[in-house]
């Protein structure tokens, strides 16, 4: 079996590292590296924002920033690494499920939504992994009551509550499940070691959203920041209300069938086996991890499916719980059907393929790939390079859109002496503008155009 686990994980290592700068970043990969770079590392003075997500992301980038330099490889860095934790604990479910804990680790590796946002300088993928490791080290103190197992599942799930806001999600996944078992078995004991747990996750929490304790100023003790009105304030008058908005009506907003189309056409094999695995008959009572399971898949598919916002990433919160289904609940017998073995086979080949064409060749194909969403295109980088190049020779350069979506060009660019604004500029000798805001400007000629994403051009314009 640890020969097994060895090939698994390099077959992660190399499926998350290899070309990892590859794609150009899009605009939210490049708002997190600039965040982290600037508001962590050079001038720290970063606050938690919702619009944003959490605090836990910019530091652990900031941390390979100071490690390996700020670049697109080392912003995607932690990500990555938290995908291949994910990897790690997913196969060892074989503790409790036996050889379907290797399907498990399998669609963790190659499952097409969460290899690609593996690679991506987001939440997701953090918090999905983490949320894997917290369930193991949990079950693990179910069965053995070591505390020491029980302060790695707080620490687990910390990451996902300093990490984005679906954090709602994935506790009410928990407590109901919690809730639900204890009902059933007639179980209300108390456990003492949840006190220090407590403790545990209300301090490190609050060191992610007051900033690593930056409010501890004027005389302040680490009692009082971690009481502090400033970070609490802001999360539950900003955190909270901010994604009930989002949930309720977004820009970001898609009809109620979405993730199903996206399921049906990526992930068609870990919806093939949770079905395959459904429960037909019920002669027992649900052990802790079956209940989980289906606390999980029906909260996700609720959840994700109610809220207006809709968006590729958020795939990888149901594909993951439905793989889980099928694990607990897949027939042992099914691991001796050479049918299965064939059928199981030839979806995973499919799956690998669909995965590496998306990842690896048609990351950019938005119109063609629904698993991508607004992705920069080459036009940005043809735009970076021509500026470099003015400034290279000496010429003012400026950036301009009303709106201010110009990113990733501020990261792209931030080594250059650039301007970028959001009011018509005046007296550059280059000025690349929105296509939709170019004509403020007078005493410019247009010289070429560059696409910056899908329906998203910059003008280049020399002045006369």
């Amino acid at each position: 079996m640890k020969k097994i686990l060895i090939a698994l994980m390099i077959f992660a290592i190399i499926t998350r590292f290899a070309f990892l700068e590859q794609r150009p970043m899009d605009h939210d990969e490049s708002v997190h590296a600039w965040i982290s770079l600037k508001n962590v590392v050079e001038s720290p003075s970063y606050s938690y924002d919702p619009a944003f997500h959490g605090p836990f992301l910019y530091f652990v980038i900031s941390l390979t920033f100071l490690a390996f330099g700020d670049s697109d490889f080392s912003a995607r860095f932690p990500v990555a690494i938290f995908s291949i934790i994910g990897v790690f604990f997913a196969f060892k479910f074989e503790r409790w499920f036996g050889k379907s804990a290797y399907i498990f680790a399998l669609f963790m590796i190659f499952s097409p939504s969460i290899l690609y946002y593996s690679r991506y300088a987001r939440d997701d993928i953090i918090v999905l992994s983490s949320f894997i490791a917290f369930l193991y080290f949990y079950l693990l103190y179910r069965e053995k009551r070591e505390l020491r197992n029980a302060i790695f599942a707080v620490i687990f799930l910390v990451v996902i509550f300093t990490s984005k806001e679906n954090w709602v999600q994935y506790f009410t996944v928990v407590f109901l499940a919690l809730t639900l078992y204890r009902y059933m078995r007639r179980d209300f004991t108390f456990d003492r070691n949840i006190i220090p747990c407590i403790v545990l996750f209300i301090f490190l929490s609050s060191f992610f959203y007051s900033s690593a304790f930056a409010y501890a100023i004027n005389g302040k003790n680490w009692v009082e920041v971690i009481l502090s009105r400033d970070w609490i304030d802001r999360f539950f008058e900003k955190s909270i209300p901010y994604w009930f908005s989002q949930g309720l009506g977004s820009a970001h907003e898609k009809p109620i069938h979405y993730f199903i189309n996206i399921l049906l056409r990526y992930e068609f094999l870990a919806l093939a086996l949770a079905i395959a695995s459904f429960p037909l008959k019920i002669e027992r009572k649900f052990e802790f991890y079956e209940i989980f399971a289906i606390c999980w898949l029906v909260i996700a598919f609720l959840f994700y499916h109610a809220m207006a916002y809709k968006t590729p990433w958020l795939v990888v919160h149901l594909v993951t719980p439905l793989v889980f289904f099928a694990i607990v609940f897949i027939r042992r017998d099914f691991f001796d059907n050479r049918d299965f073995k064939i059928t199981f086979a030839i979806g995973l080949i499919v799956t690998s393929l669909i995965s590496v064409q998306v990842t690896y060749f048609e990351y950019n194909n938005v119109l063609e790939q629904p698993l991508i969403y607004v992705q920069t295109q080459e036009g940005a980088i043809k735009m970076a390079n021509r500026i470099r190049d003015l400034v290279s020779q000496g010429y003012s350069v400026a950036i301009f859109a009303v709106d201010g979506h110009y990113w990733p060009m501020p990261w792209v660019l931030r080594d250059e002496k650039v301007i970028f604004t959001t009011t018509c500029p005046r007296g550059y000798d280059y000025v690349f503008a929105a296509r939709r805001d170019y004509r403020c400007l007078s005493g410019y000629e247009i010289v070429a155009n560059y696409e910056l994403r899908k329906y998203w051009e910059f003008y280049e314009l020399r002045k006369i």
